[in-house]
Order: structure tokens, then sequence, then C-alpha cells
């Protein structure tokens, strides 16, 4: 989430919602313990890393060495996505900022589970959470022909998604969304996501996705030592997270320290640290590896 004074006091000013967080080790048993990452996928993590924390008023304004910003949307209520270029890797970069304003904060606890009527997605049983289902409903039409523009310009590119916070809420939302209406995706990555529907839902991304434990897949859910905001809306409340997480245990230490969860709901990852802040919001979830969203380059 990317915060101004205004909403960094408010966080001061209220109360923990959404009660607190359920920590995993008695009701999500890994399907299998964790496994340390390359360094070539720790690196990778890093790198797409920066473009969820880069957008036109952030302290880290410019992206990655060598990328320009291909096109730009925005919507009611303050949605943003910026398109990416990167010519040397010929990739499109879509990535989608975290929380910036009290609007958005509304957004992020306008946690009622709602069908899931997004475009392209066929699933009955799916419910989703209705304030990023607003988001994503709005910011789409806009998104997706600012995507298409580049795509018929740069046809041989491949297409990433990458978001933080709020912002990897989006990139679940965009990824389910484009998926299902045939978008040739490479990977996805969300860093500090919360859960966004119920079981019907992680389901359905992870058919998507094809994420198994046997199967890495293109959908990478990174989350960061205690972050206690991938571990709000529990399945008491009945959400569920989809796969696959990859967990920075200790920061950017290396990728002896960064591992492979596996299950939906790993024990052994994230959910093995109780997140203490308001909402979730604590330093684990401002200052990701690859992502610092008050400053620039850690």
């Amino acid at each position: 989430m990317r915060f101004g004074t205004g909403l960094a006091a408010l966080g001061l000013s209220i109360v923990a919602v959404n009660a607190s967080p359920i920590v995993g080790n008695v009701l999500f048993p890994p399907t299998r313990p964790r496994t340390t990452v390359s360094q070539s996928l720790y690196d990778t993590l890093i790198f797409y890393g920066r473009y969820a924390s880069t957008y036109t008023t952030a302290p880290c304004k410019n992206p990655p060495e060598g990328t320009v910003v291909q096109g730009f949307a925005n919507a009611d209520p303050t949605t943003e996505m910026t398109l990416f270029r990167d010519d040397a890797r010929k990739q499109l970069i879509m990535a989608f900022p975290g929380t910036a304003s009290l609007q958005d904060f509304v957004t992020d606890l306008s946690a009622q589970q709602v069908p899931a009527t997004i475009a392209g997605v066929n699933c009955p049983e799916c419910k989703v959470h209705q304030g990023v289902l607003k988001s994503w409903n709005a910011i789409q039409p806009e998104a997706q022909r600012v995507l298409d523009e580049a795509l018929t310009a740069y046809p041989n590119y491949e297409l990433f998604l990458v978001g933080h916070s709020l912002g990897g809420a989006l990139t679940k939302f965009a990824y389910a969304s484009l998926k299902s209406q045939g978008y040739d995706i490479s990977a996805a990555y969300s860093y500090g996501e919360f859960r966004t529907g119920n079981q019907a839902w992680a389901d359905y991304v992870d058919g998507l996705s094809g994420n198994t434990d046997d199967n890495q897949g293109p959908y990478y859910r990174v989350t960061h030592a205690d972050d206690g905001v991938p571990q709000v809306l529990g399945p008491l409340q009945g959400y569920r997270h989809s796969r696959s997480e990859y967990w920075f245990q200790k920061g950017a230490d290396g990728p002896a320290t960064t591992f492979r969860c596996y299950g939906q709901e790993p024990s052994d990852c994230n959910n093995s640290q109780l997140g203490i802040g308001v909402a979730g919001i604590n330093a684990a979830h401002i200052f990701y590896p690859g992502i610092n969203v008050v400053g620039c380059g850690l």
C-alpha cells in the first residue's frame, strides 16, 4: 500500500479491522515442506517488485533502467494502472500500485463477498471481495484498451502483471479476467496481496494458472516476513488464498531465506508469523525486498 500523510494519520487513529489474523499452523497444514528458491528466481522476484512501487506520485518515479511508460489508466475510485514497456526484454508490464488515499483504504476494507461479475470469468460459485471487484470493474475497460493498443503495436512482446497490496489484489483480478479472455500472460507477481475471495475463487485462479505442488506455474503470490496484510480476511470469514506463495523470510537476504511454499494456505511461511498492525499493515508490508513505498532503491 502507498501512503500519504493523511492516510498514515488515519491509520494511527483507528483500531485494527477485520479481526486478528489467524496463524496458519493450526488451520493450514502445508501439503509439503517449503523449499528454497534459486538465485535466478530470487533475482526475478526482486526485479518485478520494483514495478509495483513505480508510479507518477511515488518516491520511485522512474521504472527500472531501460523501461518506458507505454500507457496509463485510472478510474474512480482512484484506481490506477501503468503499462510499462521493456524493449530489451521485449516485455509489457501491467502494474497496479497499492493504497494511495482514503478512498483506496475504504476499498481495502469493503470486505463483503459478492458474486464474481468479472469480464471473462465464468464461475457461478465464486464470491469475491466487494471493494476490489468495484475497483477492477471501474478500471478494466480502459486498462484493457491500453493493453490492446500496446499488444497491437508490439505483438511479439510478453505480458507480465505486477502489483503490491491493494495493487496485488487487483493483479489477481486482472490475471483472472485477462486469462479467462484468452490473453497470453507469461507471469503475474503479486506482493503483499490480501485474500480476495472464497474457496471457489482460489480454486478458479489456480485452475487458470495451473499452479500445483508439482507445477510451479506462472502466478507468484509473494509475501514478506510477518506482513499482516496477507493474513487478514481469514477462512473464518470465508476467504482463501490461491497458490503459490513465495516467502521472503528475512528481507533481501538472498535465496537461502526465500522459499517456495506449498498448498493454498501453507503454515510454514507467512502464516507462521503473526502480523501485527492496523488492518495488518506493518513494516514488513511497507518494505518488501525490491519495494519501498516511502523511499527509492531498496
